[in-house]
C-alpha cells in the first residue's frame, strides 16, 4: 500500500497555521515557520523512505547526498524565512520601495530552489534508476507544494486600496399585474481594522481578500476610542425600495426621517442607523408599444422606467402619481479577536 498520501495528509494536519491579517506577529510567525521547517525535518526523511523503497546499495549512495541537498535547500529557506518574517512586521503597510525589494528577493530565492534541485536531480539520475529518480523528483515535488500551499493560505495577501465589496443579495416582489413591487438589496461586509488614526477619526480596514479602505469615523460613534487593531468589524446593509401608484386622497408629500440607534458609552461598540426616503413622481408619458413610463419629479428631472409586461398600460394615464420609498438601514458590530 503506497503509504505516500496518507504521510503527506498527517503532515499538513500537523502543521500550524501562521495568524492572518491584522491578528500576525512577528513572533507568531517565525513560531510557526519553526514548527512547520521541525515537523518536516523529523519526518520528511521518513516519507521519501517509504516512498522510495531503496535497497541497500541505492541507500547507501542516496541519504549521504539527499542530506547534503536538503542543508542547501534550508539555506535558501532560511531566506524565505526572513522575507515572511519581514512580511509580517510591516503587515499590513508595506511600502512600495519594500514591496519592490522583497519581490526582487523572492524571485531570486526562488531562481536559487529551481537551480538547487534541478543540480542534485542530475546528480540522481546517475545513481539511481531512471524510474526512481523520476519517482523522487514527484515526492518531492508533493511535499514540497503541500508545505507551500499551506503557507500561501495562511498567509494574507498584500493589501491594495480599493473599495471593500463583500457580498450582496437581491430580490424582487410583486403582485401579478399590479404595478410597483418591493425590492430588497442586502450587502454583508467583513474586515479587520488594521489601523488607526485616533487625532482624525479614521480606521484602515483590511478585507480577507486583501482589500484595504480608509473609513472616516463621524463624531456620532462615541465608544470610537473602544476600538482596537485586530478587532473584526461586521456590517449588514440593507436597501428596501418600495415602488407604488398612490390611491385617492393618499398623501403624495416628499420628505425624509432618519434614525440612530448607537450602543450606550462604555458598552460594546456597534449600533443601528435607518434613513427612510419618500418621492413622488408624475407620469409624462406613456409608451405602450415600448413599455416604458416617463416620470417627472419635484427638482424638475425626469426620467424614463421600463414597465412589466403584466401590467396594463392601458389602465394608466398621464398625471398618475408614483410614489418611490427608500428604507435603507446599516447594522453595525464590532468583535474582538
Amino acid at each position: 500500500m503506497n503509504k505516500l498520501p496518507l504521510i503527506i495528509a498527517a503532515l499538513l494536519a500537523a502543521l500550524p497555521v501562521v495568524p492572518r491579517a491584522a491578528e500576525i506577529t512577528v513572533q507568531d510567525a517565525s513560531d510557526a515557520l519553526e514548527a512547520v521547517r521541525s515537523v518536516l525535518q523529523a519526518d520528511r526523511q521518513a516519507v521519501v523512505a517509504d516512498a522510495m523503497q531503496f535497497i541497500e546499495s541505492e541507500a547507501d549512495a542516496f541519504w549521504p547526498a539527499y542530506h547534503q541537498y536538503r542543508s542547501e535547500m534550508n539555506r535558501v529557506g532560511d531566506g524565505i524565512k526572513g522575507l515572511i518574517l519581514e512580511y509580517g512586521q510591516l503587515y499590513p503597510d508595506v511600502p512600495a520601495d519594500r514591496a519592490k525589494r522583497m519581490l526582487k528577493e523572492i524571485l531570486s530565492l526562488e531562481k536559487q530552489q529551481l537551480s538547487t534541485r534541478a543540480s542534485f536531480l542530475k546528480k540522481l539520475a546517475r545513481m539511481l534508476p531512471p524510474a526512481k529518480a523520476l519517482r523522487f523528483a514527484q515526492v518531492e515535488s508533493r511535499l514540497d507544494l503541500a508545505v507551500r500551499a499551506q503557507l500561501a493560505a495562511a498567509i494574507p495577501l498584500v493589501p491594495i486600496e480599493g473599495e471593500i465589496g463583500g457580498s450582496a443579495t437581491e430580490g424582487v416582489l410583486y403582485q401579478e399585474g399590479t404595478a410597483g413591487g418591493v425590492a430588497v438589496r442586502t450587502r454583508r461586509i467583513s474586515a479587520v481594522v488594521a489601523a488607526i488614526d485616533t487625532a482624525n477619526r479614521k480606521v484602515v480596514l483590511v478585507d480577507d481578500a486583501g482589500i484595504r479602505e480608509t473609513v472616516k469615523v463621524g463624531p456620532e460613534a462615541i465608544n470610537f476610542d473602544q476600538v482596537r487593531r485586530g478587532d473584526r468589524l461586521e456590517v449588514v446593509a440593507t436597501e428596501e425600495l418600495v415602488v407604488s401608484l398612490a390611491q385617492p386622497g393618499e398623501s403624495t408629500d416628499n420628505g425624509a426621517a432618519a434614525l440612530v440607534d448607537l450602543a450606550p458609552r462604555g458598552a460594546k461598540p456597534g449600533g443601528v442607523v435607518a434613513a427612510v426616503a419618500r418621492i413622488t413622481g408624475t407620469v409624462t408619458a406613456l409608451d405602450p408599444a415600448r413599455r416604458t413610463a416617463t416620470l417627472r419629479f419635484e427638482d424638475g428631472s425626469t426620467r424614463t422606467f421600463p414597465v412589466r409586461s403584466d401590467v396594463d398600460l392601458g389602465q394608466r394615464k398621464v398625471g398618475d402619481q408614483v410614489i418611490f420609498q427608500v428604507t435603507e438601514m446599516v447594522a453595525i458590530s464590532v468583535e474582538k479577536p
